[in-house]
């Protein structure tokens, strides 16, 4: 069986049914180890919890979403409703239009949108006809006749090609000519999803003059970016109005914008992040079956009941001891009597938890207001440290500065620019409920119109100072509902193909079995380390250029050739593996720019299709 799975040349392996050994029945639980204190229905506890708080995370994540794209998919659909009754006059034949779709993500959330709001303004009525047709299911007069058989209201014939560029240019250009012959009586059109910046550049290189003649090209570009990643992290998790089981930390927050502007900058990406996150926080922490709600314990616990009401018992006074004050120590015998109190407690610690998030957040919304407001004064590169999701994750670091710093640049503000810093920040405060308003916020509407750089810049010195608490001293359960400075499982993300190429080529003897070379042939790692390619060929030509002397001078020539030839192909070789190395170090770094191919922007991604190319 593994011979088969490792040869390349099998493009199908039958693997023998042994008998079903699962139950079929069971629910899907959460892979876990097991632990001395968990519960015996820990995993499934801890399975309803994270399906809890990752559905109640991603129908926000979805409702965020489609708030950005719905411009855009109304500015498409809006276009489609008189795509074919804006016909310019005097044409000597019909364009067929067409509608590209800039979408740098290259994912399939934005077209899951598109084609949702298409289904929900058309009725496709099914024609009738024999089981058995004589034409094609492609072919144009069958859609005709199904168009002409459909009732009214007609449909609209849209075709959607995705991942445009993928697309072979003459078959696309063969498929745009006959269908513009038909445009006349059947009303079709294209919907383009490119992931290139720039459409109209990418059609102008890759297809001709004549091609291009016959469409009538409307273009739209799908929101993306940093911009759109940071509006997603904020809205998701820091608006104080809106409670999630589980917030993300400095580290979680720094890995997904590093994944997001380096790796893939898919909103698919993102959603698998977040998901992963998910997954690692609730299988790696017992205590994570409290985050949503608290189990019921028997009066009469179970053993395995009382081991874990025994470490829940540690964890809540893990940084309080029975002799630090009377209060604590009266709390800690209560605790070890009732599981009942012990439970109520957890229950409190949770909401202490939410009030110390929600005032996080509201300083979190503060702070972007301050960073909206002062975009392109003087002040804007100097506050880029604090945008974005790494710029979260510094204001929420408990080791880091913070907002440190901040005062000083608001210092620095024009009597405008302050004015209308002042004004964002009273109308954000109009929207914000009564019971979450700070004192300190009630005084930015006296300070509106006589107030000096100095006031402002103390006042909300003072005001983030107190809203910005580190979340890990909020409660002794902190780790339960907040991920913190846990890393994130890159590991986990499937595929990752950019870290496993270069953890390959920086460490090629753990990806390689050495026992399948010969002993007797050296290795690439026995290949001399030239220094410069030149020096290595200056050597070769050196070692060729030299005769051959003593007994037997003609074999020794020969002999002495073919050997010669070997070591050139070897050191070839290395050449080769030293530069795609070399390269992919250098791209890894960032110091590469990625060429488009026929300057129509295409995505980057040559270097791996030659690696990926070399290795097949």
């Amino acid at each position: 069986m593994s011979i088969h799975l490792e040869d390349i040349q099998q493009t199908v392996i039958y693997i023998p049914y042994d008998g079903d050994d699962s139950d079929a029945s069971a629910e899907p639980t959460l892979p876990s180890t097991p632990v001395d204190n968990d519960l015996e229905d820990g995993p499934q506890l801890r399975f309803d919890a994270y399906k809890a708080a990752w559905t109640r995370c991603l129908d926000r994540l979805k409702a965020i979403i489609a708030e950005l794209y719905t411009p855009v998919v109304s500015g498409v659909t809006d276009r489609l409703d008189s795509i074919h009754g804006d016909i310019l006059p005097g044409l000597p034949f019909p364009e067929l239009p067409v509608i590209t779709i800039a979408d740098l993500s290259g994912g399939s959330v934005f077209l899951d949108h598109l084609s949702g709001r298409l289904d929900e303004d058309t009725t496709f009525t099914q024609p009738k006809r024999k089981p058995v047709a004589s034409l094609a299911p492609y072919d144009l007069n069958l859609l005709q006749a199904w168009y002409d058989a459909a009732k009214e209201p007609r449909p609209s014939l849209v075709v959607l090609l995705h991942d445009f560029e993928q697309f072979d240019t003459n078959v696309v250009q063969d498929m745009l000519y006959i269908c513009s012959l038909q445009v006349a009586r059947l009303p079709l059109t294209f919907i383009l999803s490119l992931s290139t910046p720039s459409p109209a550049s990418y059609l102008q290189a890759s297809f001709t003059r004549s091609t291009l003649a016959l469409l009538k090209i409307y273009h739209f570009a799908v929101p993306s970016g940093r911009e759109v990643l940071h509006t997603i992290i904020l809205k998701t998790f820091f608006d104080p109005t809106f409670d999630l089981h589980l917030l993300p930390g400095p580290t979680l927050l720094e890995s997904i914008e590093d994944y997001y502007t380096t790796h893939s900058p898919s909103l698919d990406a993102l959603i698998t992040i977040l998901q992963v996150a998910h997954l690692k926080h609730y299988t790696t922490d017992v205590f994570t079956l409290l985050s949503s709600t608290t189990p019921r314990i028997s009066p009469n616990p179970t053993p395995t009941e009382l081991v874990f009401l025994e470490a829940l018992l540690a964890r809540l006074h893990a940084s309080r001891t029975p002799t630090t004050s009377k209060k604590s120590a009266g709390e800690w015998r209560a605790h070890s009597r009732s599981p009942d109190i012990l439970l109520q407690a957890v229950d409190a610690e949770r909401e202490a938890f939410t009030r110390c998030a929600r005032t996080t957040k509201l300083g979190v919304m503060f702070l972007n207001v301050v960073l909206t407001s002062l975009r392109g004064s003087a002040t804007d590169k100097a506050l880029d440290r604090w945008r974005g999701a790494a710029g979260l994750s510094r204001v929420l670091d408990e080791d880091g500065d913070g907002v440190a710093g901040l005062g000083d640049l608001l210092r620095k503000l024009s009597s405008v620019n302050r004015d209308a810093l002042l004004k964002k920040l009273q109308e954000y405060l109009d929207g914000v409920p009564q019971d979450l308003r700070p004192a300190e916020a009630e005084k930015i509407a006296d300070l509106r119109g006589a107030s000096s750089a100095d006031d402002v810049a103390d006042l909300l010195d003072t005001l983030l100072a107190d809203l910005l608490q580190p979340l890990e001293t909020s409660t002794t359960l902190w780790n339960v509902w907040y991920t913190g400075f846990t890393p994130f499982p890159t590991e986990m993300l499937n595929p990752a193909l950019r870290p496993s190429i270069i953890s390959g080529l920086s460490y090629p003897h753990l990806y390689t079995d050495q026992d399948l070379a010969p002993e007797d042939e050296d290795s690439l790692e026995d290949l001399p380390r030239h220094k410069h390619p030149v020096q290595g060929r200056t050597r070769a030509a050196t070692t060729k250029g030299s005769p051959a002397k003593g007994k037997g001078k003609g074999k020794g020539k020969k002999v002495e050739a073919e050997a010669e030839a070997d070591e050139d192909e070897r050191w070839k070789l290395g050449v080769q593996a030293r530069f795609m190395r070399a390269l992919h170090e250098l791209d890894y770094l960032g110091f590469i720019k990625h060429t488009s191919r026929g300057g129509g922007g295409r995505k980057g991604e040559y270097v791996l299709r030659t690696v990926l190319g070399v290795l097949e």
